[in-house]
């Protein structure tokens, strides 16, 4: 049931900050606003002012536009939505309305769909500038800032390569190695050239996992995807990364900009080798899997859970800028594509497009949930006790 909670609260923050974006971009540019609401329909209770009173609008009642934004709240508690007047019509119908979205300027329509990603990547920002005031675990660089005050320095196991001597010995990514045959770390480095060194010798290592003591033994080997003698495990420096009130907010942009790049970089990678037909090495998350990371972040404690809703707020920014359609960077494209041409495409094509890429979107969603049941049964088994309870 937290678990539960925890998902509605976080995907509800990052959808309705995304629709925000678009509310607030809508407002500025002065275009009509069909209605704002928080969840999604059926509508619980809505108001609107008319004639400078507030009317109250129960349940399910359509509402016919007359000037006047409804702001509602509906019965599905999971993100929000705003619908804009004219953004759907497939036939220019009221196009020299100014009010219209389809009578706007490119780049007024261009405003009000990029501010989405836009609000995304803000939220992402303030969410880490938050946790660096508090602390935020993060790999340790070597060009860190002055100012920043690291605590709980540790040599931690990123990744654990299957098949590895390190796996078939129990270690985990997320653990902390604390010594070495009895002897303490200088730093990961000085870990890798010890085992270099062993090949073949058993290995005695002093592991923290989740706060507890584990002692673990494991022996080196050569490995094939280096050629070299290791466990085939990742390793970095963290710590706790807390920074000063005025260097927070600098700070959460440059990591918000530069986790955009990778996440770019990710998505990049991963649909060239689905083009090129080869395995992408990545798992993708669907609802179910985002729902199980998140409470697990929550579990960690605040400021991790901090760090992954900005971390999702991100991964949602990026995937609404692919040009795909349906998507708020498809619906630019074909902005971009109007320019160009110097004359607008079809809005009956358009919606033909976008409705396609919907239902693929859609498709996709089903495939991942299937996955993401198979991989995560056993916490879902757990919630289904809980609620039964």
């Amino acid at each position: 049931m937290f678990t539960l909670f925890v998902f509605i609260v976080v995907l509800g923050l990052l959808v309705f900050v995304h629709e925000f974006g678009h509310f607030i971009a809508a407002k500025k540019q002065k275009i009509g606003i069909e209605e704002f609401g928080f969840g999604f329909p059926p509508r619980m209770v809505g108001v609107r002012k008319v004639a400078g009173k507030w009317q109250w609008i129960v349940g399910k009642r359509d509402v016919p536009y007359s000037g006047n934004t409804v702001y509602s709240l509906n019965w599905i508690p999971v993100g929000g939505f705003v619908r804009i007047k004219g953004e759907d019509h497939a036939d220019g119908e009221a196009s020299q309305d100014p009010e219209n979205f389809s009578s706007r300027g490119a780049f007024a329509r261009f405003t009000v769909i990029a501010m989405g990603v836009i609000f995304n990547t803000l939220l992402a920002i303030f969410l880490i500038a938050g946790g660096y005031l508090a602390g935020l675990p993060q790999v340790i660089q070597e060009n860190i800032s002055k100012h920043a005050v690291v605590n709980d320095r540790r040599i931690e196991v990123l990744a654990v390569l299957p098949g590895s001597p390190a796996e078939r010995a129990g270690i985990k990514a997320g653990d902390a190695i604390l010594r070495i045959e009895g002897a303490e770390i200088p730093s990961a480095d000085g870990f890798r050239n010890r085992v270099t060194q062993a090949e073949g010798q058993s290995l005695g290592l002093a592991v923290r996992r989740e706060g507890e003591p584990i002692e673990i033994t494991v022996v080196p080997e050569v490995l094939e995807a280096t050629g070299k003698p290791g466990i085939g495990i990742g390793l970095a420096e963290v710590g706790t990364v807390r920074y000063p009130w005025w260097m927070a907010l600098p700070q959460g942009a440059f990591t918000t900009f530069y986790l955009e790049k990778a996440t770019v970089q990710a998505f990049g990678g991963m649909l060239r080798d689905l083009v090129l037909g080869k395995s992408t090495g990545m798992d993708v998350a669907g609802p179910v899997g985002i729902a199980v990371l998140t409470g697990e972040a929550a579990r960690q404690g605040w400021t991790q859970l901090l760090q992954f809703t900005a971390i999702l707020s991100i991964n949602l920014a990026v995937m609404n800028a692919l040009p795909f359609p349906a998507l708020d960077g498809g619906r630019l494209l074909f902005i971009i594509l109007e320019k160009i041409r110097r004359r607008p495409v079809s809005r009956k094509i358009e919606v033909v497009f976008h409705n396609i890429g919907f239902l693929l979107l859609l498709v996709l969603v089903f495939l991942v949930t299937v996955k993401d049941v198979s991989r995560f049964a056993s916490p879902i088994v757990e919630w289904a006790k809980q609620l039964v309870q």
